[in-house]
């Protein structure tokens, strides 16, 4: 009887240690969650370079995404509170260090990624990113090719293309010249820039008169100024530093051949007037690739804002080295590029990046750097140039 009994309180306390025990966890796990959920985070990766000379450039970026961050996050998305963080790597502005760092970051689940910085870098990594669907947004890289076959790929900031394309836009419609003369300076970015300007004419059926290029000789500088002075043309752009823009227009101005001097961003420098006599360099303009709003002299209210922000931001990092004394040219293109980014989250209710790259795709957000609209290879629609002419031997927008 007693084995009976005791049989069946042994088989009665198993019992209720099976069933009750897991009740019991159960009941714990119920109450903790209730007591703290699971924190919820979208994981944006920045890839840049953050060693070497040119570390600034990373450094200015990874400083824009922190200050973003601190206005941004929390986000909130799809109902659910969301907090931003930002996974910063080096990539060195290696291209094999880009391509290993890439596949970490998918690895790591990161939602997108913006950077790297350069061309090079960009074209090892965008391979990686694309396997995945990981929108890449790079808001310094210029190159027209490095995206090529990859639906994954957004730019913040002018292509070299597109910068071309705008001083030949304004040197026929703004200038509308009778006898127009190009010259390169003999170096590789000015000799593939005129080469580059001269296909676009030719694609448009655009005649111009002649090209020369010219190495920085005296020499050589006194004969162009003489064929110039032959050749009388009415417009002349000269792809060149400001110091070889300076030593052809005054040897041309005292040969007095009047016509209309245009130059680019190489060639737009306050220390041009230095060098040279004020009556030489009147009514010289450069076209250069920054928009409006950020260009030289802006009094856009947004850009002046971003400025001061970081700037604020930045003396509060006490502690740190820091080389940067300011935004850096491409701080405010990644600073809309991050908001571009969560913006499409929040249309698409999702963090995921086969949610919200339809959405993506489709931006118009009025940025720092203007209105932000891509086109069907991520690049930026109708990207603005600003306007400079020389007067009384300053720079005027």
């Amino acid at each position: 009887m007693r084995k009976t009994v005791g049989g069946s309180f042994s088989f009665l306390k198993k019992y209720l240690f099976i069933t009750l025990v897991p009740a019991i966890i159960f009941s714990l796990v119920f109450t903790f969650s209730g007591c703290k959920t699971q924190e919820k985070v979208i994981k944006i990766g920045n890839q840049a370079i953050l060693s070497g000379d040119d570390e600034f450039f990373g450094e200015d970026q990874l400083i824009t995404l922190d200050m973003a961050v601190s206005e941004l996050s929390p986000v909130k998305i799809g109902g659910f509170d969301y907090e931003i963080d930002i996974i910063t790597k080096d990539d060195e502005g290696n291209a094999e260090k880009a391509f290993l760092l890439a596949q970490e970051f998918v690895e790591e689940n990161v939602s997108s990624v913006i950077g790297p910085i350069f061309n090079g870098t960009v074209k090892a990594s965008i391979p990686v990113y694309a396997e995945y669907s990981i929108p890449m947004v790079t808001p310094s890289a210029q190159g027209v090719d490095i995206s090529r076959g990859f639906n994954n790929f957004y730019r913040m900031i002018i292509n070299n293309s597109q910068k071309i394309e705008n001083i030949a836009d304004f040197l026929v419609a703004e200038m509308n010249p009778e006898k127009l003369i190009l010259i390169d300076n003999g170096e590789e970015y000015s000799v593939k820039l005129v080469d580059h300007m001269v296909e676009i004419f030719e694609s448009r059926n655009i005649s111009f008169h002649k090209r020369y290029s010219i190495k920085f000789d005296t020499g050589e500088y006194d004969v162009l100024a003489e064929n110039l002075f032959i050749d009388e043309p009415d417009v002349v752009f000269f792809c060149a530093e400001y110091n070889e823009v300076a030593a052809l227009l005054e040897r041309t101005g005292k040969l007095e051949l009047k016509c209309q001097y245009v130059t680019e961003e190489m060639g737009m420098d306050d220390a041009i007037s230095e060098i040279t006599d004020n009556i030489y360099l009147e009514g010289l303009v450069a076209v250069i690739p920054d928009p409006p709003s950020l260009a030289k002299y802006s009094e856009n209210q947004k850009a002046i804002d971003f400025w001061r922000k970081y700037n604020d931001y930045t003396e509060k990092m006490d502690g740190q080295d820091l080389e940067n004394k300011g935004p850096g040219p491409y701080a405010p293109y990644t600073y809309d590029a991050i908001h571009i980014l969560i913006n499409a989250m929040k249309k698409a209710n999702s963090v995921l990046p086969e949610d919200f790259s339809d959405e993506l795709k489709a931006t118009s957000y009025d940025g720092i750097a203007g209105l932000i609209e891509f086109n069907s290879n991520g690049d930026r629609v109708d990207p603005q140039s600003t306007v400079f002419i020389m007067k009384n031997g300053d720079w005027v927008r």
